[in-house]
């Protein structure tokens, strides 16, 4: 299921939202729709990279606290030169992620910022990139 709408707040700011179930198979659907997403906000070849490999990473941490029958739910915000990509997961038990392995030691390297949010059993990974070159 995608979706697309454009935030009442800023007019140059639009958001998509993607659903897949959440198993390791759909992944590869959300590394292309972030691939091409990036593009459209004017992101370089390599931050574009460094957030596909980022949201590929996001679900590798989110997938095995995932319910059974569950889904990723992406919620990508594009503005000129920034992409904002929130993965989230219902997941069967209330524990953290792991943030001390090399998958997130990975995510900080790759995003200009992380942040992970949970409400009750929903457990959300935000990760931004922001060109590191003015947009022309």
């Amino acid at each position: 299921m995608t979706e697309t709408s454009v935030p009442e707040s800023d007019p140059t700011t639009e958001a998509v939202t993607v659903s897949v179930p959440a198993d390791v198979s759909f992944v590869s659907t959300l590394r292309l729709t972030t691939a091409s997403l990036a593009a459209r906000c004017g992101l370089t070849v390599d931050d574009i990279e460094d957030l596909r490999l980022a949201v590929d990473e996001a679900c590798s941490l989110l997938l095995p606290h995932a319910s059974a029958g569950s889904t990723l739910d992406t919620r990508f915000v594009l503005s000129p030169g920034r992409l904002e990509v929130d993965t989230a997961i219902a997941s069967a038990t209330e524990a953290d992620l792991d943030r001390t392995g090399f998958a997130w030691t990975v995510l900080g390297a790759l995003a200009s910022t992380v942040d992970v949010t949970r409400d009750g059993r929903s457990l959300t990974i935000t990760v931004t990139k922001q060109s590191e070159t003015p947009a022309r």
